[in-house]
């Protein structure tokens, strides 16, 4: 069977790099047809379609090409309205996080796809990680006994200096604690934790680093955040949250998370397998599985069978919770509680 996969929006950073995922197996298997993308915006149209190869069309064309699934990469403002409509197409979905900026949304986007009967997936590629997944059965087999706490960093460069839409609260819902704290929410929730209340702190790009932080709005968009959360298991976590790395840093950035429990410890880091290069530049250059080529096989095998995908929009869910909570505290200097929904 040869699925039918589009693109709906192709502003996020990852978009790119699932279009030359998907395009490299069309190429090799045969076992997928990309039907081309869809961009309300000209210019990144013309320039993504020139970078991938891709058609943009328009997006009643491209969901009456019948695809099996879509894959939503617009700006987080964008993801409700595309969902609704790859749902009303029959499509199933995969979109990016934060799922939405408001619960509302994430909530109106569950609606869809429950009528539609489609699969609504969320894109969460940590949780393809072989560390992470041993660090799930370490944890859930009782080997290292009870959790008391965690401790998560998820740092990287500024993706707005090439995507400048993340840096727009009106379409991207914040800064780096909407970009960055669902990864690490959603690893404690993959181990098995709830978060029972939030506090935040939550800080804009200083000019000392960016010198242009101030045409970036009255306050500009927080850059770095320390969260934490106290969690119904009764051990504590903590997310530090920044666009802290500099321009030219060596790799994207980093997603860690290290655990003490009452038998043992465990650090975890998503992204440390890599090779430091120098010649005629210097780097550092990942090797192992590629994660989004791993959730990206997940999706096909959503696609192929209807089944629920390894993240799903509960998931997307309650992660957005979280970081909506975290604003909440961020703004009234106080802890929010995050009753079980």
């Amino acid at each position: 069977m040869t699925l039918r996969l589009a693109l709906l929006g192709v502003a996020h950073v990852h978009a790119e790099a699932y279009a030359a995922l998907l395009r490299g197996r069309e190429q090799r298997q045969g076992d997928v047809q990309l039907l081309g993308f869809s961009e309300a915006d000209p210019a990144l149209a013309r320039d993504f379609a020139l970078g991938t190869g891709l058609t943009c069309l328009p997006l009643g064309e491209v969901l009456a090409a019948g695809p099996h699934g879509v894959i939503v990469c617009s700006e987080t403002s964008g993801h409700l309205d595309l969902v609704r409509a790859a749902a009303g197409a029959g499509a199933h979905v995969l979109c990016e996080k934060p799922i939405a900026i408001h619960e509302q949304d994430a909530l109106s986007m569950e609606q869809a796809c429950t009528a539609a009967g489609v699969q609504f997936v969320t894109a969460f590629p940590a949780r393809f990680s072989a560390g992470v997944q041993a660090l799930g059965q370490a944890i859930g087999s009782g080997e290292l006994g009870a959790a008391l706490a965690y401790t998560g960093v998820n740092h990287s460069v500024a993706p707005d200096r090439h995507h400048p839409w993340f840096s727009r609260p009106e379409l991207s819902g914040g800064g780096a604690g909407m970009d960055h704290i669902v990864h690490l929410a959603d690893l404690l929730r993959f181990f098995g934790e709830r978060p029972a209340e939030v506090y935040a702190r939550l800080r804009p790009v200083p000019e000392w680093v960016r010198p242009d932080a101030g045409s970036l709005g009255e306050h500009g968009p927080d850059a770095a955040g320390l969260v934490t959360l106290r969690l119904a298991s009764g051990a504590t976590a903590s997310i530090d949250c920044s666009w802290s790395r500099p321009p030219g840093y060596p790799r994207w950035g980093q997603l860690r998370l290290d655990l003490v429990a009452s038998r043992g410890v465990a650090c975890l880091d998503v992204f440390a397998q890599q090779l430091q290069v120098s010649g005629a530049g210097y780097g550092w250059e990942g090797y192992g599985p590629d994660l989004n080529a791993s959730m990206l096989d997940d999706f096909l095998r959503v696609c192929r069978t209807g089944a629920a995908g390894r993240a799903d929009w509960r998931d997307g869910y309650e992660a957005l919770r979280v970081v909506r909570a975290a604003y909440a505290s961020a703004a009234s200097g106080q802890p929010v509680p995050l009753a079980e929904d």
